[in-house]
């Protein structure tokens, strides 16, 4: 990717987090980092790398990093494994003196390939999808001359973004890939992609941070301090880092106090502070609050159930209120999400649900 290139926006970064192609800091994932290792060490690597798990965790971070790492020892001799007779590492650790490290940093290093969403710079907006268009760029970056030793690495970030014809394209691609080429199609949800595209793939699959990683990255980044904030971060993100990142920097903490503040006994809020809570939640321009709050539901009737079922001689009858809401709180969330409805309206008839169910009323 050209120098040039840093002067459009990227797509889907945070303003408080280091975007992935920036971040030096790697926590957690052991395992995942050591079976790509171990791949590499062998001399046998696979050329295409599906990075799956939720959003957030560090998958797009591990592809850049293992970037850095290739574009550092790629071109150690072959024979015995791809390190020849060096010492193998353990880490896909790069010296921050590296000129491959300061190139990838920077999105500038010539065989480095990142596909994502387009920036239209006539409606200054991110398309909707990754189009054939981006897909096609590798026709150029694989024709390029590059040395007999050199490696190549084309990150599709998410792979989930990709229209049809995109997929189509780059399947052909991954069908007969250039030599010393590494693809990693970083994904959300890889049901959604074509069956053929994941048989192409090696996956690696990510899960959510856990302690102490994940109190360590949250710390680690700077995204807070302190260990009350830090707990209560950890304990609310699910396992992601931008996820506390976002709750951090949009008062998620405050909407789930709120949300808890509400929802304690005697299970009855008043409506003044019913309504402002909505208020904030259904901000325009603010979806992922929206979204935080679809979690929240999620999430406390969860945990309702399963202590309410856990509480000896508990009936079926006695749960019947919990799990009715918890289809209904479902239902009305998607609609106002497929049909653009009143986000605020829902949020306080769901909230009223919760409540009411709480109280085991029917």
């Amino acid at each position: 990717m050209a120098e040039a290139d840093l002067d459009f926006p990227i797509y889907d970064i945070l303003p408080d987090l280091e975007p992935p192609h920036r971040q030096r800091l790697f926590f957690g994932h052991t395992e995942e980092e050591q079976k790509f290792l171990s791949s590499w060490q062998s001399g046998k690597m696979h050329h295409a790398w599906l990075l799956t798990g939720p959003k957030g965790i560090g998958k797009a971070t591990f592809a850049f990093r293992a970037a850095r790492f290739i574009f550092n020892e790629g071109m150690a001799p072959q024979g015995g494994g791809l390190l020849g007779d060096m010492a193998a590492p353990t880490r896909l650790d790069s010296p921050d003196d590296c000129q491959a490290v300061h190139l990838v940093t920077n999105l500038a290093h010539p065989n480095l390939l990142v596909i994502d969403r387009p920036y239209d710079q006539k409606s200054k907006r991110f398309k909707t999808e990754i189009t054939v268009d981006e897909v096609r760029r590798t026709v150029r970056f694989f024709g390029s001359t590059a040395g007999e030793k050199t490696w190549r690495v084309c990150i599709v970030d998410p792979a989930d973004d990709l229209n049809n014809n995109a997929a189509n394209a780059l399947l052909k691609i991954l069908e007969e890939p250039p030599v010393r080429t590494l693809f990693f199609l970083i994904s959300h949800a890889p049901g959604r992609l074509l069956p053929t595209i994941r048989s192409r793939c090696r996956r690696l699959g990510f899960s959510p941070l856990e302690n102490p990683a994940l109190s360590e990255a949250i710390a680690g980044l700077g995204i807070a301090e302190g260990a009350d904030t830090i707990e209560q971060l950890s304990q609310s993100c699910d396992g992601s880092i931008r996820k506390a990142a976002e709750l951090q920097s949009d008062e998620g903490l405050v909407l789930i106090h709120a949300f808890e503040r509400m929802l304690a006994p005697p299970y009855n809020p008043d409506y003044e502070t019913l309504n402002a809570f909505a208020e904030t939640v259904a901000q325009r321009g603010k979806d992922e609050r929206f979204d935080g709050f679809s979690d929240l539901v999620h999430r406390y009737l969860s945990r309702q159930l399963h202590e309410k079922s856990g509480i000896e001689g508990t009936r079926g009858a006695d749960l019947y209120p919990l799990a009715r809401v918890w289809d209904d709180a479902r239902e009305q969330i998607q609609q106002t999400r497929i049909f653009n409805l009143d986000k605020k309206q829902t949020v306080i008839e769901v909230m009223r649900m919760l409540a009411k169910a709480s109280r085991g009323e029917r």
